[in-house]
């Protein structure tokens, strides 16, 4: 550090550029186009949504957790198809990012065919992850 008029010099990693080289560097950054920002003039557009089923109180529901991004309606169905009482089946979609909410539920109109569903797919992949299945209350 330079002491120079009994002024310090402050020590620090900050380069110095030379002024051709800054408007060469501000220039080329001028020609890329930069990401939209969340601030940006456009409306956003609203996800589609869609309101929970209506469920069957006398059917038995599964809470299908860790479901990929991948995870949608019809994946859990033909996943769940082979469960000949499966009734209904419901992936929440954040309305934010349109995206899934990373679980489900899958309902089964007899307990067998409920049970049967646990005990073999719990733990199985479906789509990209090993889910987790439990009691829907």
């Amino acid at each position: 550090m330079k002491e120079s008029a009994g002024i310090k010099k402050p020590k620090g990693t900050a380069a110095r550029v030379s002024a051709k080289k800054a408007a060469s560097y501000l220039h080329s950054m001028q020609s890329q186009s930069l990401p939209a920002s969340s601030s940006s003039s456009k409306p956003k557009q609203s996800t589609p949504t869609r309101a929970a089923p209506k469920w069957n109180s006398k059917h038995f529901k599964l809470f299908v957790g860790n479901l990929g991004p991948d995870g949608n309606d019809e994946l859990l169905r033909t996943s769940f198809e082979k469960y000949k009482s499966m009734s209904q089946i419901y992936v929440p979609i954040d309305k934010k990012t349109g995206l899934n909410k990373g679980f489900g539920f899958v309902a089964f109109a007899k307990s067998e065919d409920y049970l049967h569903a646990f005990q073999e797919m719990n733990g199985k992949y479906i789509g990209q992850r090993p889910v987790q299945l439990k009691r829907a209350k």
